[in-house]
């Protein structure tokens, strides 16, 4: 039977996600779920409805979520929907290779193409896009978000609500604090402290007080 699931969002980034699985044989994404608009209710998302968060409760049990926010700020609604009830689904596209010796939590999302490598920690409701690569012995912390052709080599400690933006690189052994953005093309050969902004080769800190985003 396959596992029913919902999609958090209702935007062109959720459409992506669904896209990008829906050809696994063991999932069906029977729609996507709205938090801010309620009036976008009476849209579809691709071929899908949509339906306003309060009213989803009767799903609890029968069906699954994936969170489709890029955002490191879904923390509060994924928090919201795991006290419903709700059990999250975690997605590893079959083009990607995630080692048996790394620990995975839950809701965690990796799109193709991507090497995860052994002896890793990755947390909660992390999001990994298409073609990124991780380095062993790394732990990367819950709702953080790695995107598409990022690098992060060995040993490094990826923070709480983190960003690591698209094709940016981080050499070995490197840590990135709580809710730091490493803008795209980024290369980062020292430690990045927390909530702060960083971008240049070498990365350099463009704004402080910068925080999740």
């Amino acid at each position: 039977m396959k596992r029913k699931i919902l999609v958090l969002g209702a935007r062109p980034h959720s459409l992506a996600l669904i896209d990008m699985f829906e050809s696994c044989e063991d999932l069906e994404f029977v729609g996507a779920v709205e938090n801010m608009n309620r009036e976008r209710c009476g849209e579809r998302l691709g071929d899908l409805p949509i339906y306003w968060t309060d009213d989803i409760a009767d799903f609890v049990g029968s069906h699954e979520l994936v969170c489709g926010l890029g955002t490191t700020l879904r923390d509060r609604w994924i928090g919201e929907c795991a006290s419903a009830g709700f059990r999250f689904a975690s997605l590893v596209h079959p083009s990607s290779v995630l080692s048996k010796r790394t620990s995975a939590g839950t809701g965690l999302i990796v799109d193709a193409g991507c090497v995860v490598a052994g002896y890793s920690e990755i947390h909660n409701h992390v999001r990994i896009g298409r073609r990124a690569s991780i380095g062993h012995h790394t732990e990367i912390g819950p709702f953080s978000t790695v995107h598409p052709g990022a690098v992060i080599s060995g040993n490094c400690t990826i923070g709480r609500q983190v960003t690591i933006g698209t094709g940016a690189v981080v050499i070995d052994g490197r840590t990135i604090g709580d809710g730091a953005v490493v803008a795209a093309g980024a290369v980062v050969n020292r430690d990045v402290p927390p909530g702060v902004m960083v971008a240049g080769n070498p990365a350099q800190v463009k704004r402080t007080d910068y925080g999740p985003v």
